[in-house]
């Protein structure tokens, strides 16, 4: 096999990188952003089945700047021009076929159909797919301005090299005229369609000028002149094995074909074994893009709203309009439309780690979690569910999210706390990404507030991006001189239900309190004149 052929990586180098990182990298963001959840809505909406899952591909981002850029500029390409995105399915739609034809080869019991078969699917589909590449490159000449050097362009490219290297041209010219020979010399097209056991279920009969007779009479006519008075009646074709069928239809072809056997052999042990499942995973690569595009196709229908972000590699994030993804599914498959509330957020170089504090119910976690999913989606190369988007890329993202499950654990869930912290801590390194949901909120508030000051002090000085959401407000206090920078939770919009925006400000001292009295049926306001001032 000649070439390298990837959509997915810009080189070898790059995949190699990515595949060991694999066993390093921390895991916990992927149940923490609910990015399995997100994965199977995005597989549901593609409709190309588990054959051609991409989960791997998806779960773990890339740390490379230069392949997000690259897979960017594919996926760009491929949702805004409708005949690439065609040849793409169409490319997709020819590996399917030719799987599903080479599974059915199993239950072929006769070995010189199953040879006869198995040349046919290689010559077929070779054809099929140099057709594909032909067309597809066609295009991308016509409009060289459009497409010179970018990476579809150089994958279409390398797709050529790949199947010149697999499909020469004294194969193709071998069992094309084999394949023709053998045609010509059948009495009339008969397709028999056979499960495992060999039982005949139908048969496709196209004899010439026989269309107007009956479907019996028409079988009758094609077979005789080398089937002789075989018994055609529709009961028993159809529901008993009639292997013999095959059988008289083989040695119709040798009395006719002399030397058909030792061609046949030749031909079979020159390209029957040729393994075409090294194209396989070509498929899976662009199942990945039509998925992502289909996804977001559907959802944009909804009113929903999508951009594929900037990625330079600084580290100066801007990002206008975000909304949570896994809100997002919620709502649209609970066919409520696209009601989510959209937040900017920002971080540079002197503003790195966030504090977020506010009202219970007003978003936070919501909020938090929309960072880490932009940030995963973006470092595969998909659209981000945002209107605008300039984005580092993170070594690793790493997440603690408090659970309500866990929370009543009391046994053990303060270590468990500090053994999840102590393993961001031992792989965390500059441009990181690290998100924190209510964490230590299992030990005493001093003891909280204390470890949460040294933990995002600690972010700031391995120079990492992220924020955390507490109702620790006093955490805030005596970090004003680092990069930490304060967010807070502010309720806008009228009706009886509350809707929230983040907004950049002092810490909500007192939001908690007013949820806690609210609980109790009185205005936090009243609570305060009630008790005397020592209290407060």
């Amino acid at each position: 096999m000649e070439g390298y052929f990837s959509l997915l990586w810009e080189n070898e180098e790059s995949y190699a990188e990515w595949r060991r990182n694999l066993c390093v990298r921390d895991k916990g963001y992927i149940a923490d952003l609910n990015l399995k959840y997100v994965y199977k809505e995005i597989c549901r909406a593609g409709r190309f089945g588990e054959r051609y899952g991409f989960e791997e591909i998806f779960l773990h981002p890339c740390a490379r700047v230069s392949t997000v850029v690259f897979r960017q500029k594919i996926m760009k390409q491929l949702y805004e021009d409708s005949f690439l995105y065609e040849m793409a399915l169409e490319f997709v739609s020819c590996i399917a076929l030719m799987q599903k034809r080479m599974e059915a080869l199993d239950s072929i019991k006769d070995e010189k159909k199953k040879m006869i078969s198995t040349l046919q699917i290689r010559y077929e589909f070779m054809d099929a797919l140099e057709r594909i590449y032909e067309k597809t490159s066609g295009y991308i000449r016509e409009k060289e301005e459009t497409f010179d050097g970018t990476p579809l362009a150089e994958g279409v490219q390398k797709l050529g090299s790949f199947i010149s290297g697999y499909w020469v041209v004294s194969e193709k010219a071998e069992l094309s005229n084999f394949l023709s020979v053998l045609g010509k010399n059948m009495p009339c097209s008969v397709v028999l369609n056979k499960d495992r056991n060999q039982h005949c279920r139908s048969v496709v009969i196209d004899p010439k000028g026989t269309s107007e007779c009956g479907y019996t009479e028409r079988l009758m006519e094609c077979a005789r002149p080398f089937l002789g008075e075989y018994d055609f009646k529709v009961g028993v074709y159809q529901n008993t094995d009639i292997t013999c069928l095959d059988k008289r239809i083989q040695n119709y072809i040798c009395r006719n074909l002399p030397g058909i056997d030792c061609e046949l052999e030749n031909l079979y042990e020159k390209y029957g074994n040729n393994n075409l499942a090294r194209f396989f995973p070509m498929a899976v690569e662009f199942v990945f893009y039509l998925s992502c595009i289909r996804f977001v196709r559907e959802y944009e229908k909804a009113g929903f709203w999508f951009s594929i972000p900037t990625c330079a590699g600084k580290q100066d994030y801007e990002v206008r309009d975000a909304y949570d993804m896994t809100l997002g599914i919620n709502l649209y498959q609970s066919g409520k439309g696209c009601r989510v509330v959209s937040n900017d957020y920002q971080f540079g170089e002197k503003s790195r780690v966030f504090i977020l504090t506010g009202a219970n119910q007003g978003g936070k976690t919501t909020f938090i979690r929309s960072i880490g999913l932009i940030q995963c989606l973006a470092q595969i190369g998909m659209f981000v569910p945002c209107r605008k988007a300039s984005l580092g890329v993170a070594g690793q993202i790493h997440t603690h999210f408090s659970r309500e499950d866990e929370r009543g654990a009391a046994v053990g869930r303060f270590e468990q706390e500090l053994q999840r912290v102590h393993e961001i801590l031992e792989s965390l390194w500059a441009e990181d990404m690290v998100l924190l949901n209510e964490t230590f909120t299992s030990t005493q508030r001093s003891t909280a507030v204390i470890l949460l000051r040294r933990l995002l002090l600690e972010m700031d000085h391995r120079q990492c991006y992220g924020g955390l959401v507490t109702h620790f407000y006093e955490v805030y206090d005596g970090l004003e001189e680092s990069v930490v920078f304060s967010l807070t939770t502010e309720e806008v919009g009228e009706g009886k239900e509350r809707t929230y925006k983040i907004r950049e400000g002092e810490s909500g001292r007192y939001s908690h309190a007013r949820d806690i009295a609210a609980k109790c049926g009185v205005t936090y306001e009243e609570l305060v004149a009630a008790l005397p001032d020592e209290s407060l």
